[in-house]
């Protein structure tokens, strides 16, 4: 008889554990552990774009003008790896870049990546 209750019971009780997994999972958030994550656009995010803006200046010996940042990003690693989309004034004209710009322990920074979109 315990036998058949505890078939009855799960049974009836599946259907809604099921539908319980389910929406417990699009609850989660879908940030994973260091992975990068939405970040403030404060200070911080700011002077990392001017940075970026001005190494990338010196690299093609060419002046750039930051005009705005979009969809800052951060992952926290030994440092911090931040990522995000700047519009760039370039020779009179505006154009879009995304940007990796890595900081470390001391606050020294580094533009891992620049590419023109």
């Amino acid at each position: 008889m315990n036998k058949a209750l505890s078939l009855r019971l799960i049974v009836f009780l599946s259907p809604w554990l099921w539908s319980f997994a389910v929406a417990a999972d699009s609850v989660v958030s879908k940030n994973l552990p260091g992975g990068y994550a939405a970040a403030e656009l404060n200070t911080d995010v700011r002077a990392v774009a001017e940075f970026a803006v001005g190494e990338q200046a010196k690299r093609e010996a060419m002046p750039l003008k930051l005009i705005s940042t979009f969809n800052p990003e951060k992952q926290i690693v030994a440092g911090s790896n931040y990522r995000f989309t700047l519009a760039v004034e370039r020779a009179g004209s505006r154009r879009q870049a995304k940007v990796v710009v890595f900081r470390d322990l001391k606050s020294r920074y580094w533009l891992k990546s620049w590419e023109w979109v």
